[in-house]
């Protein structure tokens, strides 16, 4: 039987979670390595522009939107769908303020919710570029549907004014911008590897 030489000593501790060997593990595939790159920097920063640009142009239209500056087949519309309400006690200016009041609550949680992705987007999350896709969709049809509703002339001044109808539909219009320019920005080559799941550190080197 043979002897071993040299001192005994106890054996080696597994590694505890968070220890020094955790500490310098490397990152999971998820999570991109590195700063984000300048489009997806780019395309952050244009949907932060583009969910105040659309919130405040929601707002400003139902702060000054009256019943009377719609369309003459849009008003037609719209009493029928109060009048199929049934035995109601509102009138139809009274349910149109509450529509406005709703679509404003409405745009409200909207804009939240794309900041809290474009954060997402910068962060590197896949997803969050594909949901603001379907984000700058409505954005994005919302600035044509305005931009025919100019020069088709159905879009017109109403009670309150000139100046005020031009910025709600400026606003519109450059959140639209803002919505498809992100959109091209995000789904570069550089960015498309940095928001794809093992792709950041190929994007941070």
């Amino acid at each position: 039987m043979t002897q071993r030489s040299g001192p005994w000593r106890p054996p080696a501790r597994p590694a505890e979670p968070g220890g020094a060997a955790d500490q310098h593990a490397p990152a999971e595939p998820d999570e991109p390595a590195g700063p984000p790159p300048e489009e997806i920097h780019t395309a952050w920063a244009l949907w932060l522009t583009a969910a105040a640009f659309g919130l405040v142009g929601m707002l400003v239209n139902a702060a000054t939107a009256s019943f009377s500056d719609l369309p003459a087949a849009t008003r037609d519309a719209f009493r029928d769908a109060v009048a199929n309400t049934g035995d109601l006690d509102v009138s139809v200016e009274n349910m149109f303020s509450i529509s406005l009041a709703v679509g404003a609550v409405v745009a409200l949680l909207a804009a939240a919710v794309t900041v809290w992705l474009a954060y997402r987007l910068r962060a590197g999350k896949g997803w969050a570029r594909t949901m603001l896709d379907i984000v700058a969709v409505f954005l994005i049809v919302d600035a044509v549907s305005v931009i025919i509703g100019v020069f088709g002339g159905v879009a017109v001044a109403g009670e309150r004014g000139d100046v005020v109808s031009f910025l709600v539909i400026a606003l519109q219009i450059l959140a639209g911008l803002c919505a498809a320019t992100a959109v091209w920005r995000q789904h570069t080559g550089e960015a498309m590897a940095f928001t794809t799941p093992g792709g950041g550190a190929r994007a941070g080197k």
